[in-house]
């Protein structure tokens, strides 16, 4: 008896509606438009056009980027409505831009006046700087199966030439370290360093080569000219970055010293160079070298002192793979993703900090010994680290084509001045404070008594 009955509602539609309401919903709505027009790397103009039975009242974008990292959300955008035609821009002057190549996906989720709410179709779009004519080629390591793909404009042999020195410089990268790409890798090479700057908007004007690790993606400006010599050691380099940050990707605020990630790209260029011979003699000569921890931080952006910073930084990496094995150094950029600080990864894994690194170096190189200080024991302990998801873009300049025009940097705002006020003082006065706080509490008490009494 139940079956028939319910059988009869269901043809004469008594409780279809029950159900079935929201799919009714999402029939009725008639997307006439839906796109995302890019100028760039200025904007995106996002622009849903509906046709609908009843108003629409509330708007929300939801756009996602193609990139690598620690967090995976998209970015939700409430959005005016002004009938059933919606727009919103992104302005990335706000936010930078992402690369040439990246990926984008966005759809709309909008509610009506009856409060349904209607989610789009997802659509995709890949940005492109279409400012040029781009010719493609590609590529991969044969032990590995991730393709490296290499777009170019001008000069008829400088994407072979580059693709050729991308793979070497990773065949070079995964036999003396142990450490292979583990996704695709996508390589933009402008002819010169200026066209490359104008695809982006936040970038250092003595920038030659950019890697986003985050989108396996490098910028590189290559006059044709230097594509056998300063354009096939920067595609070695850069891809090294990006290959390294892939292993030792970090979500819990992991870093490297700044010795070891250039010293590494260095030496993933192939044997070292006249000049990076020449600065490490000159090094040894006159004991000209810095000290190892001087080199943790960001180095001199141009000129003899950041050539020798990288010299320096590629024979340090030398020693350690030399001496110790790509199994020691592997395991360096693991513990150094842990959030380990520096002094304190080289010490688990080698048994000595920074200045010992530095001792054991300079005598192997046959460098004068440095009278290196006591490192200051901190009074306080250390902070115990928080895990912070990474979401910036991670970057690594590469100076620009040897016969570009060098631009000079601003200069560096001064530190801020410290606070007047001092901890220290409070300090002082707490055992005032206490006293006068006890005797307060003494009187009221006899106070209190007396009031008994």
């Amino acid at each position: 008896m139940k079956l028939p009955l319910l059988l009869f509602l269901l043809l004469n539609g008594l409780i279809t509606p029950l159900f079935s309401f929201s799919w009714l919903a999402q029939s009725e709505l008639v997307i006439i438009k839906d796109e995302a027009i890019v100028d760039f790397p200025e904007t995106v103009t996002f622009r849903l056009e509906l046709d609908v039975e009843e108003p629409i009242v509330e708007a929300t974008l939801i756009y996602h980027l193609g990139r690598e990292g620690c967090l995976a959300a998209g970015t939700q955008v409430p959005v005016e409505v002004k009938g059933s035609n919606l727009e919103w821009t992104w302005v990335m002057s706000r936010s930078g831009n992402p690369p040439p190549g990246a990926k984008m996906s966005w759809h709309w989720e909008v509610t009506d006046a009856s409060g349904n709410t209607i989610t789009t179709p997802g659509k995709e779009l890949t940005f492109a700087d279409d400012r040029f004519e781009w010719r493609t080629i590609e590529g991969k390591d044969p032990r590995h199966s991730a393709p490296i793909r290499l777009h170019w404009y001008e000069g008829e042999e400088v994407g072979p030439i580059l693709l050729e020195a991308a793979v070497a410089g990773l065949e070079r990268l995964q036999q003396d370290t142990g450490i292979e790409l583990q996704g695709e890798v996508e390589f933009f090479i402008y002819a010169d360093s200026a066209d490359m700057r104008e695809a982006l908007l936040y970038v250092q004007d003595w920038a030659g080569g950019i890697a986003f690790t985050d989108y396996n993606t490098i910028l590189i400006g290559v006059p044709p000219h230097l594509a056998e010599t300063w354009g096939s050691s920067t595609v070695r380099h850069e891809l090294a970055h990006l290959v390294i940050n892939q292993f030792s990707l970090s979500c819990l605020g992991g870093s490297l010293p700044n010795w070891l990630s250039e010293g590494l790209a260095v030496y993933a260029e192939g044997e070292p160079d006249g000049q990076t011979l020449k600065d490490i003699e000159e090094g040894v000569e006159e004991d000209s070298f810095q000290p190892v921890r001087s080199l943790n931080g960001s180095f001199p952006a141009q000129g003899e002192a950041a050539s020798a910073a990288y010299s320096q930084s590629y024979s340090l990496v030398d020693y350690l793979l030399d001496s110790y094995g790509q199994e020691k150094m592997q395991e360096l950029l693991l513990v150094l993703a842990g959030a380990a600080g520096y002094d304190a990864a080289l010490e688990q894994v080698y048994g000595f900090n920074a200045d010992g690194l530095e001792t054991a170096w300079r005598r192997e190189i046959g460098a004068p010994l440095r009278q290196i200080p006591p490192t200051p024991t901190p009074i306080l302990a250390a902070n115990v680290p928080t895990a912070v998801p990474l979401n910036a873009a991670q970057s690594w300049p590469t100076p620009p084509a040897p016969d570009a025009i060098p631009v000079t940097s601003a200069p560096v705002d001064s530190a801020p001045d410290p606070g007047r006020n001092s901890g220290i003082c409070g300090l002082g006065l707490a055992p005032f404070l206490l006293f006068i706080g006890l005797s307060t509490m003494a009187i009221t008490r006899n106070k209190s008594k007396k009031g008994l009494e």
